[in-house]
């Protein structure tokens, strides 16, 4: 049964959604037009560059599994987020659930999560205006989506809180997927989101033709 959830807290740190404007806003770290190289995480933050595992190719090698575990897979369960005339899909990895949340100002938003970890709960979200964030402190870098298209990814991660999001190319809708959570809850579901992003679908929705009285009536 779907239940209303709050939006997630944690990505106040990340975002700046500025609704409406036709371009990112200008901050120190803008949304890129290029590509870049794989982001390398600041030296403040003490990390080397395997301990920020971010996939930039969804057709790269797949994630080792540890020892003792079973491996991610896929469910036969899809989520479709509808917008104004494109919609976005993905396959939820077994064992998951969504819900709607209550529709907003700024779009409509679905929560997905593992069933044996609700802390850790990934948003669909369908943005009315076109999307922009303010970034100061965040890193950007490009993801290339299973169709081959380019999103863009960007994240931040402060101690031990982690922000993502993913934006998507617009299909022409705004939309995007993202999550706060511990870094430690996204080190162990990062393989069943990497399954969940290689399921991302985006296409146009069929809306009826308009009636025409004058055309009908001959």
């Amino acid at each position: 049964m779907k239940r209303l959830i709050p939006l997630l807290l944690g990505l106040a740190l990340l975002l700046c959604a500025c609704g409406g404007t036709a371009s990112p806003a200008q901050t120190a770290a803008p949304i890129p037009t290029e590509p870049l190289p794989a982001a390398q995480p600041k030296a403040e933050d003490g990390l080397d560059e395997n301990e920020l595992p971010i996939l930039t190719d969804l057709s790269g090698p797949e994630t080792p599994v540890p020892a003792g575990e079973e491996p991610a897979v896929l469910s036969d369960e899809t989520v479709t987020l509808d917008g104004t005339d494109s919609y976005l899909r993905v396959t939820l990895p077994r064992g998951w659930s969504w819900e709607q949340a209550a529709g907003t100002r700024d779009g409509t938003v679905y929560g997905l999560w593992p069933e044996d970890d609700m802390d850790f709960r990934v948003e669909l979200h369908f943005w009315p205006e076109r999307f922009a964030m303010c970034g100061t402190g965040v890193t950007f870098q490009d993801y290339i989506l299973p169709d081959g298209s380019k999103a863009t990814l960007a994240y931040e991660r402060i101690a031990e809180d982690f922000s993502w999001i993913l934006i998507l190319p617009e299909s022409p809708d705004s939309f995007t997927i993202q999550f706060a959570a511990p870094y430690a809850l996204y080190e162990a579901h990062r393989m069943e989101l990497e399954l969940l992003l290689g399921s991302i679908q985006q296409g146009m929705l069929a809306h009826p033709d308009v009636y025409q009285p004058e055309t009908a009536m001959g």
